[in-house]
């Protein structure tokens, strides 16, 4: 058994990730890639020592945070017959991870341009929907690849041929281009609500990754195109990204928070690494206002990202935005609370105005974010429905999500400005 992974960007190495007898990863910068690269998260600067090793455990959570987590990764665990373990999990799943790197064994390296991709048949997906083992649709062949979520979700690439969706599983390191995301039993119509409650945002021009709904048999499953991926000519290219426990240096554990100090705390964050500030704080403020209007109470901290750019970093376009109000038996509070509250529906002006105040801006904007998305809501969001209805077919199930948008628009109107 390996006990270090090289990490790779692109054709570079960037450092090792060591399992220490104690099951706690350690994390090594390369020294030539201390001497001509670039930090890989904010919260792995290369001023420091260029190693992160425990008690610090910077590294450890980093890595950790590429996993899928809840019951996708007790399935994986099940079918792949290892211990639940960081970097074990990590050893089998590192080729193609969320943003730009890749965990490989020390003795291999990156396919260059590799363009390996095996046809996923509609047969094969049904046959994992009914059998509840979604990441694992090509038999006993462990998939060469690592998403983050609780959700069966597939590293993908995705087309439109006439029409229908086609898609392919990329092997060998090949870059998928796609997330599709499967349902799972009591949860059959997240993807649904999913691809709706994007929807909305997209109609309110904000900016979120586009999420189409796919239909399969009796099943609705989601198609999410990466904001991680790019094409480059006829090539696919990795962008690096990290969510914001990555950034912070936070265990998955610590997505949910109660803790009034934590848009404080992302907003200095954006201060101090974003090489545009203010649009990203605007972006991050309207992000939890749409959150509280449409009722999706997951919006943790592992659904927001930033994206490495030239001299810095931005943040990524939304996506993970679900009407979870909508779902029975899950949680209807928000995972990250608005000024010391997290009931979505017993919001007040004077939880927006220490909302602002912990972001640090102005309450005059936050009214006016509310008022700009509540009262387009108000005025639109049956329009928008129709218009969804007329692509994708009547879908009952969405009279939930429109139940709850129009209920929190209205108190947001009365209540929140």
């Amino acid at each position: 058994m390996s006990q270090a992974l090289t990490v790779w960007y692109d054709q570079q190495r960037v450092g090792r990730l060591i399992a220490t007898p104690s099951r706690q990863m350690a994390f090594v910068y390369d020294e030539a890639w201390l001497a001509s690269g670039w930090a890989i998260s904010c919260s792995l600067p290369l001023n420091e020592t260029g190693d992160f090793l425990p008690p610090d455990l910077r590294g450890h959570h980093f890595f950790a945070n590429l996993l899928p987590e809840g019951g996708a990764r007790d399935r994986l665990v099940r079918r792949l017959g290892v211990a639940d373990d960081d970097f074990l999990l990590l050893e089998k799943l590192g080729g193609d991870c969320a943003g730009a790197l890749q965990l490989l064994p020390e003795n291999q390296a990156p396919a260059a341009d590799a363009e390996t991709l095996q046809p996923l048949e509609d047969n094969l997906l049904e046959e994992a929907i009914h059998s509840g083992r979604g990441q694992w649709v090509t038999g006993d062949t462990p998939p060469r690849l690592s998403l983050a979520g609780a959700q069966d979700k597939l590293a993908v690439r995705a087309k439109r041929v006439n029409g229908k969706w086609l898609f392919s599983l990329p092997t060998s390191g090949t870059p998928s281009t796609h997330i599709l995301k499967l349902p799972v039993q009591d949860l059959k119509n997240v993807p649904l609500y999913e691809a709706y409650t994007t929807y909305l945002a997209t109609r309110l021009e904000l900016p979120a990754a586009p999420v189409e709904l796919v239909t399969l048999g009796d099943h609705l499953l989601s198609v999410s195109q990466r904001f991680d991926r790019s094409h480059q000519s006829d090539r696919v290219v990795r962008t690096h990204q990290e969510d914001l426990c990555q950034a912070q240096g936070l265990s998955r554990a610590d997505k949910y928070t109660t803790s009034p100090q934590v848009f404080t705390k992302v907003g200095d964050l954006l201060r101090e690494h974003s090489v545009q500030p203010a649009k990203d704080l605007r972006a991050l403020a309207n992000w939890q206002v749409f959150n509280a209007l449409t009722g999706n109470a997951d919006g943790h901290l592992k659904n927001l990202s930033l994206l490495a750019v030239d001299g810095g970093w931005q943040l990524a376009p939304y996506y993970d935005l679900v009407c979870t109000l909508a779902i029975p038996r899950v949680s209807h509070r928000l995972a990250l609370p608005v000024g010391t509250l997290d009931d979505p529906q017993n919001l007040h002006n004077n939880h927006w105005e220490a909302f602002a105040g912990q972001l640090a801006v102005s309450p005059r904007l936050i009214k006016n974010l509310v008022q700009q998305q509540a009262g387009r809501l108000h005025d639109e969001v049956d329009n928008w429905l129709s218009d969804f209805r007329d692509q994708y077919g009547q879908l009952p199930a969405l009279e939930g999500v429109q139940k709850v948008v129009t209920r929190q628009t209205r108190k947001a109107l009365r209540d929140w400005t």
